[in-house]
């Protein structure tokens, strides 16, 4: 069983492309997380304060996807305190959230390597075929997010007249690469609407 491990956080500001930094600073905290194939880390949500940085809201959380065997060993990152490019994020307690399973789901990054919206449809359609989930889907924008060396780029996606089991797979596995980066990680939404967001 996979469930979000969702974790009350403290600061004022983060990057807004901060993706790969959290990354960074969870490995060092969370040695294992690295062979975890299934875990994946919840891009940070807040308020943008500029085409940089994203201010902390009090409902702003820290949420990662993991097996329901590693819930234990991520309560370890309570009390720590992640340095973001000289940003400084406080981690609080967690509480266990399920997988619900909806039939829209929406990514706000879904990397497969394909830049072009034609052939990124394609992979995404293919991706699907792999996994006998068999679904209609939308793009929306095109997004960039950078890495240690340089940027991958991808497109939001929403996915919409899935079965509860289909939703609750790809919510588990995601679509694309890079989902320690934010990338490809499903949550439920009530409209397709979004996926223009």
């Amino acid at each position: 069983m996979t469930v979000d491990m969702v974790f009350s956080i403290s600061g004022n500001s983060i990057p807004r492309d901060h993706g790969f930094m959290l990354w960074r600073e969870l490995r060092i905290c969370l040695p294992w997380l690295d062979a975890e194939a299934h875990a994946a880390i919840h891009a940070v949500r807040g308020a943008p304060a500029n085409d940089d940085t994203l201010l902390l809201t009090k409902r702003a959380n820290l949420v990662l996807r993991l097996p329901e065997s590693r819930v234990a060993d991520a309560q370890n990152l309570t009390g720590q305190q992640l340095n973001l490019d000289g940003c400084m994020l406080q981690i609080g307690g967690a509480r266990k959230r399920p997988l619900l399973a909806y039939p829209t789901l929406y990514s706000h990054l879904v990397f497969t390597g394909s830049e072009d919206e034609a052939d990124f449809l394609g992979d995404v359609a293919a991706q699907l075929k792999r996994i006998n989930v068999a679904c209609k889907f939308m793009c929306g924008k095109r997004r960039a997010l950078q890495t240690e060396q340089s940027a991958i780029c991808g497109y939001s996606l929403m996915l919409y007249d899935l079965r509860p089991d289909q939703s609750i797979l790809l919510q588990q596995i995601g679509l694309g690469g890079h989902r320690k980066l934010g990338c490809g990680i499903f949550v439920p939404h009530k409209s397709i609407a979004a996926v223009a967001a």
